[in-house]
């Protein structure tokens, strides 16, 4: 019962994202964002360092940085890297 749980969880955050991806939700409402964001980026995460590169030029003044040797869960496989990221630009 889990496991069929999980699979429906999976499908339906998917198709959610599958949506905004058609709608282009991103490309229309992260200009409008008015706080501060930093994406901590892993260089080798399965989706490209170049997808939250975009993502972080929709967001008037957004930062990134690109953990070498890092897969997608930075906070995990670099423990200490997102208060790197963030001590950087808020000190």
């Amino acid at each position: 019962a889990a496991v069929r749980r999980q699979a429906d969880c999976s499908a339906g955050t998917f198709g959610s994202i599958g949506w905004h991806f058609e709608h282009q939700t991103l490309e229309r409402r992260l200009p409008a964002l008015r706080l501060p964001a930093v994406l901590v980026l892993g260089a080798d995460s399965p989706i490209p360092p170049g997808h939250g590169i975009a993502t972080a030029a929709l967001i008037p003044g957004a930062r990134y940085t690109i953990e070498p040797d890092c897969g997608h869960f930075a906070w995990v496989e670099r423990p200490g890297s997102v208060r790197k990221a963030l001590t950087s630009i808020c000190p």
